[in-house]
């Protein structure tokens, strides 16, 4: 960041501050001092005091200037030199499952073997012998494309793929599910699948796919939207339990600098959990929340405007259109999954043009292009008809888009709803991103369409990188999980960190977008995805930030420390401005507040 411009900026507002303080009667509570404070307002000041009044922010500027907001009883605190910012916006995760998962069994995104997994999963049945045949093992974080092949003794072949045979092996009575740290694969073994309803016959949805062998046997695993609903129809929490989840979750976004969150898939467990730590003034995160409408309950056009209607009734019921200081919840978007997920073996994201596909061996391979394009869940003329739909209420799509045929559509359909709507603010999102046709970088500006991303994706292992340069050819792997690409392009970018897809890691994240390079592992050098420019900080913290609270429609209160908007903001160990950027994922956040009030303190 160029710093004569922070001085000129900062001078700038300081000016502006004078002012505003003429017309100001109020004397803050509290004053912070002698720091560096990013604002993220549209200059991008930073400055070196801030004060703040019943939980809103009084004036930001010089704090000389500031002390006519003081009297006796005004706290003052000294960040020596500390970073202040305002607090992390993540735009797309999911927290409830999230937080499950942090008490729970899980393989914790390890690459292992098939025994490997067994011992893991007995080694928890044989610990956790007060359950009962009729308790539900939820086993989750599992790395379903970073298995390692080996012997299976069961079957005598060399294998990297894990079935329902193998998980019958396991010493239990009791149903057990491997959920895959995608949130996209569910493999249940032979009682969970019996208690799902699910047995040879069950055909596929349109959403997903059901496993069979060759012989027409179930595998034990299901795709996509199917594994998804399998595995929200699995008895798990009581009101009391989901409300502890509830705690859990806010504590630890809380300690990562996140004041708001988006949850991109919400039930009511979760959204009830939540208005209740709200009604007890428990809550210590802003919580916003997408309700899905999925394929099954638009099987034509004519049930569109049905569909839409329900999911609106239903996200009214919680949301608070008026925040305050105090945190809240709100429900201003409508969810779909337009395809499935990029990952190998599943490849289920909508591709333009086919995956191609090994038909050499492994030591002589033939990377020659396939008949398969992966999947669209939603018809053409659905999708425009739910855009239409969405838009005439007022709400806002929020899409699963993955690969660039996805991408596409979701674009064509969003560009017919403009047609229609062209004075209408109306703010879509579409999440992911990973596969992006060149043309569609500009048309996401034109159509202001903000890219969810999910910055942590653009450091795949070395392995990985390897295996989807093969999989989609040399000009597709150009296109990538882009970044800068967007806002070259003039689009808006939004941080969503998708959590528990990855661990819950928010300053990693941030490294990687800076660097679009992961760990060093193993004393191994980390592999640089090198299709796409780094982000600047500046670019990372108005995603992060700003430009998310934009996309949550909140950007009037949060995402900028500002006159009159709330005190949600947070303190760093470290200035990120002042540091390398392969250090940034060590930053660790000592306080966070939120509308005035504070949440965390290391």
């Amino acid at each position: 960041m160029n710093k004569d411009s922070i001085k000129k900026d900062s001078m700038k507002k300081n000016d502006i501050q004078k002012n505003d303080m003429q017309k100001i009667s109020k004397i803050a509570d509290i004053i912070y001092f002698n720091g560096c404070i990013y604002t993220a307002d549209a200059q991008n000041t930073c400055v070196d005091a801030i004060a703040i009044f019943e939980g809103k922010i009084l004036s930001v500027g010089n704090y000389l200037e500031l002390q006519k907001l003081c009297d006796p009883q005004t706290q003052q605190i000294n960040l020596h030199g500390k970073m202040m910012m305002p607090g992390i916006i993540d735009g797309h995760m999911h927290p409830f499952w999230g937080g499950v998962q942090l008490s729970g069994c899980n393989l914790n995104y390890a690459a292992l073997t098939v025994a490997q997994i067994l011992a893991h999963v007995q080694a928890h049945l044989d610990q956790d012998l007060a359950k009962s045949p009729q308790d539900w093992l939820k086993v989750t974080a599992w790395l379903r494309q970073g298995m390692l092949a080996e012997l299976n003794p069961r079957t005598g072949i060399n294998s990297a793929q894990i079935t329902r045979a193998d998980l019958d092996c396991l010493n239990t009575e009791r149903p057990v599910i491997l959920f895959s740290n995608d949130c996209h694969t569910l493999l249940a073994n032979t009682l969970a699948l019996e208690l799902l309803g699910i047995d040879a016959n069950t055909p596929d949805p349109i959403d997903g796919k059901i496993g069979k062998d060759i012989n027409g046997q179930l595998t034990g695993i299901l795709e996509d939207a199917p594994a998804m609903r399998a595995y929200d129809s699995i008895p798990s929490l009581n009101a009391p339990q989901a409300l502890n989840v509830a705690r859990l979750v806010q504590k630890v976004l809380n300690e990562q600098g996140v004041t708001t969150v988006m949850d991109a898939r919400v039930a009511p467990l979760q959204l009830d959990a939540f208005a209740t730590l709200h009604q007890q003034d428990e809550l210590t995160i802003r919580f916003q929340a997408a309700r899905e409408i999925m394929p099954a309950q638009v099987p034509n056009v004519a049930a569109v405007a049905v569909a839409v209607a329900n999911a609106v009734d239903f996200a009214r019921q919680y949301d608070q259109v008026i925040w305050s200081p105090k945190p809240g919840l709100g429900c201003r978007c409508l969810k779909m999954f337009l395809d499935g997920v990029l990952q190998a073996p599943t490849m289920t994201a909508a591709l333009l043009k086919p995956y191609h596909e090994n038909k050499g061996s492994t030591q002589a391979p033939n990377w020659q292009a396939s008949k398969r394009y992966g999947d669209l869940y939603f018809s053409a003329e659905i999708l425009d008809e739910l855009m239409l739909q969405i838009a005439k209420h007022g709400f806002d799509p929020h899409l699963h888009t993955v690969g660039d045929g996805a991408i596409s559509m979701a674009l064509n359909s969003i560009e017919k709803m403009r047609k229609s709507y062209p004075n209408k603010d109306i703010r879509p999102g579409l999440a992911h991103n990973e596969l992006v046709d060149p043309h569609d970088y500009a048309r996401f500006a034109a159509l202001k369409v903000h890219a969810v991303l999910s910055f942590q994706w653009a450091a795949p292992d070395s392995d990985l990188i390897e295996l989807e340069r093969n999989m989609l050819g040399e000009e597709r792997f150009e296109n990538l999980e882009p970044l800068a690409k967007f806002i070259d392009a003039g689009a808006k970018i939004v941080f969503g960190s998708d959590w528990p897809i990855d661990a819950l890691d928010e300053w990693y994240a941030f490294k990687v977008a800076a660097t679009r390079t992961g760990r060093t592992l193993n004393q191994n050098a980390a592999v640089r995805l090198d299709n796409d420019r780094d982000l600047s900080i500046l670019e990372i913290l108005r995603a992060a930030t700003i430009d998310s609270a934009y996309a949550q429609r909140r950007e009037d209160v949060i995402g900028s420390l500002e006159l009159g908007k709330f005190a949600d903001l947070i303190i760093l160990d470290r200035n990120i401005f002042d540091i390398p950027a392969n250090d940034i994922e060590n930053i660790k956040v000592l306080m966070t507040m939120v509308g005035g009030k504070i949440v965390y303190q290391a």
